[in-house]
């Protein structure tokens, strides 16, 4: 399935419900995530931290995965 191309964040909320996003900038996290096959719906620069990347994931697609990712921090 190919992916939303958005041209910004406002987009992809009004796409998807502020509710449904969930904001991840750790790039272990992030890197983590895509390599269960999570892919962000949006990416950008971090709007409060300039030089880091904000990736924003569906929370219904990123629960198994988050489980998995605190069980690996741990």
């Amino acid at each position: 399935m190919k992916s939303i191309k958005f041209n910004s964040l406002n987009d992809a909320i009004e796409c998807y419900g502020r509710k449904n996003l969930i904001a991840i900038d750790c790039i272990k996290q992030i890197i983590f995530y895509t390599s269960y096959g999570c892919q962000p719906k949006f990416v950008f620069e971090n709007e409060t931290k300039p030089g880091r990347i904000t990736a924003w994931f569906l929370k219904s697609e990123t629960n198994y995965v988050y489980k998995k990712w605190l069980e690996n921090s741990l």
